[in-house]
């Protein structure tokens, strides 16, 4: 194989799946993309200019989604299948890259990502070099760790880095092709697991924490190195944070992996919540009535749709209605993205100003609440931004409008910094100006939802992505883990992975 026109492969299966939700991720919510449709989606020509010139691509197959309950197997088997397939036809490779989240949970069994790299180590070989990105909120276990040669993670929460990333993981791929060496891998398990609403890079500590990684590269002479926080809405043995620096001197990588590791564990304690303001749903409602700057985001955090949640539980929307002080205010409510699919099909039925008499929401998760009654008046139905029809539509019972649909999505516009760079079928999103309170599902806001806020609370809401870790019961999470555990000292030395290919393993010092 030439190291001067390098042949990369590209595959990859990207997901999050919260072992809390009882919904079920199948192969309707995933976008595949395939040979030629896949490579235009990531630009390189224009972005990356010379450093991809003369590289050979091979395209292959890409499935990708956002976030939800456990994957049904039959669709990871029919990705894995058909990926390991073309792997094969296609021939012989210098490089594959992968583009991959890290939070998968294939319904009924561990460690989906390990699986899928694993299959394409095994199929290209030991000389082929991988290169993975990764969102930080995935879990880089040992194994996977020991599977890859090189890897990027988003720096930042909101994900504004996403091209970035892909762009440094892809560079870094091409750089030990061409070079013919691989980097030192210094990797470090972290046991701790906290949420992106934790760890927000909008607030501190994870502001210095996060901003450190750059600096630390320059200081040590480091290809990279990326922190994960793992994803702590699943309960697998793999779920901690991690730390992985590459770099062709070992000392270097084992210094900088223990420093970042280092700082991320002392920190632990200092992770709140990061919103001005929280509490629960009732502390949400007086915040809103004690004359909180209009519009006023309400983030519904326990059924956030970005992290797993089912989008359909109703506890908000229920209490709201039973609380007349609300109802006296004269505040008009948008509830932004409940899912419930026979309520949108009822609503295209009737049309806009057709009247629905009908309980709503709750259609998979009523374990904290049932469907909500009302006589709900159709005032929009919302159409897709990708030419996928109606996507939802806005119902109206008093001073209470919900925007109900098809699909978990988030309340945002198709464009927002932090939105992912692939097609977000089923975007529900509508006009806000009516409203003095917005209500979505997600957990920290999106940098377009901050923008269009005055002010935010964030509620600590029951359901699939639970912001009180008290209320969810861990049992093959490897212990102790901060915050399910707080006195005991963690053993952050690195671990000195092999180049691929050469001795086991081995403990830094």
């Amino acid at each position: 194989m030439s190291r001067t026109r390098p042949r990369i492969a590209i595959v990859g299966i990207y997901g999050e799946c919260s072992t809390f939700s009882l919904d079920v991720m199948r192969a309707s919510m995933f976008e595949v993309l395939r040979d030629e449709e896949l490579l235009a989606h990531y630009e390189w020509d224009e972005r990356l200019g010379a450093v991809v010139d003369r590289v050979e691509w091979v395209p292959l197959t890409r499935a990708h989604s956002g976030a939800g309950g456990p994957l049904d197997p039959a669709f990871f088997d029919e990705i894995f299948d058909e990926v390991a397939a073309r792997l094969r036809e296609h021939g012989s490779y210098d490089g594959v890259y992968l583009d991959m989240h890290g939070a998968l949970k294939v319904l009924g069994r561990d460690h989906a990502e390990e699986r899928f790299v694993g299959m394409v180590r095994e199929i290209v070989g030991e000389e082929a070099v991988l290169g993975i990105s990764m969102d930080p909120h995935g879990n880089f276990s040992r194994e996977l760790a020991g599977l890859i040669d090189v890897a990027a993670v988003y720096r930042h929460a909101p994900h504004i880095d996403r091209l970035e990333t892909r762009d440094r993981a892809v560079t870094n791929l091409i750089e030990v092709i061409r070079s013919g060496r691989r980097p030192v891998k210094a990797w470090v398990r972290v046991p701790v697991l906290l949420p992106g609403e934790r760890t927000s890079t909008l607030f501190e500590p994870a502001t210095t924490v996060f901003g450190s990684l750059v600096p630390t590269i320059a200081e040590h002479g480091l290809m990279d190195v990326g922190l994960w926080c793992g994803f702590p809405w699943a309960d697998e043995d793999r779920n901690a944070a991690a730390v992985l620096a590459l770099a062709d001197d070992q000392e270097a990588a084992v210094t900088a992996a223990e420093a970042v590791a280092r700082r991320y564990w002392d920190a632990r304690a200092d992770f709140g919540i990061t919103s001005p303001r929280y509490g629960s749903w009732d502390d949400a409602l007086d915040f809103v009535l004690d004359g909180a700057a209009t519009p006023v985001y309400l983030s519904d955090s326990g059924d956030n749709v970005t992290a797993g949640g089912s989008g359909d539980v109703t506890v908000a929307l229920a209490r709201t209605r039973e609380r007349r002080d609300v109802a006296a205010s004269g505040r008009r409510f948008l509830f932004a993205g409940l899912v419930d699919a026979p309520t949108l099909g009822a609503a295209i039925a009737a049309g806009v100003g057709g009247v629905l008499e009908r309980a709503i929401g709750a259609v998979v998760d009523d374990r904290y609440a049932g469907p909500v009654d009302g006589v709900w008046r159709v005032e929009e139905l919302i159409e897709g931004v990708y030419g996928e029809g109606i996507v939802g539509a806005v119902l109206r019972d008093g001073p209470i409008s919900v925007s109900v649909q098809n699909h978990r999505q988030r309340f945002v516009g198709d464009v927002d910094a932090a939105t992912p760079a692939f097609a977000m079928l089923g975007l529900a999103y509508t006009d806000i100006t009516p409203f003095d309170v917005v209500v979505v599902k997600n957990g920290y806001l999106f940098p377009n939802q901050r923008a269009a806020s005055g002010s935010e609370f964030m509620a600590l809401t029951p359901g699939g992505t639970d912001l009180d870790f008290d209320r969810l019961v861990f049992e093959e999470v490897w212990r102790p883990m901060f915050p399910l555990d707080r006195d005991f000292e963690a053993d952050l030395t690195p671990i000195v992975l092999p180049r691929r290919g050469t001795p086991a393993e081995r403990r830094a010092g």
